[in-house]
């Protein structure tokens, strides 16, 4: 995900993320104090540098959050070679799927769309691999978020804030 793409972001505050608080000239530092106020409901004065890292801290976790919702969604390709989503939906149909099989041994085979050749047949062992790599691929995710977000939180500096990257 580009940070171009992330909507809500007014310029400045995108030219904070990507280049850094030093990148910007007096016009720009203050366009951003301003936003801040008015987002914030603060004072100009209220303002401080302090406010203004934790400000890009917030920005940077809100921009993580997003990329990792997105890697997510965008699905994985599983060892089988298949590459299969993995949205909102298809998590609850896998689940689904997941459950039925459990209750049902009878169930040897599961037709189950990919993204590159659409529905194939998977046997019963073939599609909880997938199950299984769909959740491994969406924890895996989840903690490098987390991983991500600690270390903005523990950022002392814009610079390191900016350092912090999803790829």
């Amino acid at each position: 995900m580009d940070i171009n793409s992330i909507k809500g972001l007014v310029p400045v505050e995108r030219k904070l993320l990507t280049s850094g608080f030093a990148s910007l000239d007096m016009i720009e530092k203050n366009q951003l104090v301003s936003q801040i106020a008015k987002k914030e409901g603060k004072m100009y004065y209220e303002i401080t540098e302090d406010y203004i890292l934790e400000y890009h801290k917030n920005l940077k976790i809100d921009v993580l959050s997003q990329m990792c919702n997105e890697a997510i969604i965008n699905g994985f390709t599983a060892s089988n070679g298949h590459t299969y989503r993995t949205n909102r939906d298809d998590q609850i149909n896998m689940m689904g799927k997941k459950i039925e099989l459990m209750e049902d041994a009878s169930i040897t085979t599961v037709a189950w769309k990919t993204e590159d050749v659409g529905y194939i047949d998977h046997t019963r062992e073939e599609w909880l691999q997938v199950y299984k790599e769909s959740f491994e691929h969406k924890e895996t995710n989840l903690l490098k978020y987390n991983t991500l977000k600690q270390q903005v939180r523990d950022a002392q500096t814009h610079e390191e804030v900016l350092a912090v990257s999803w790829e």
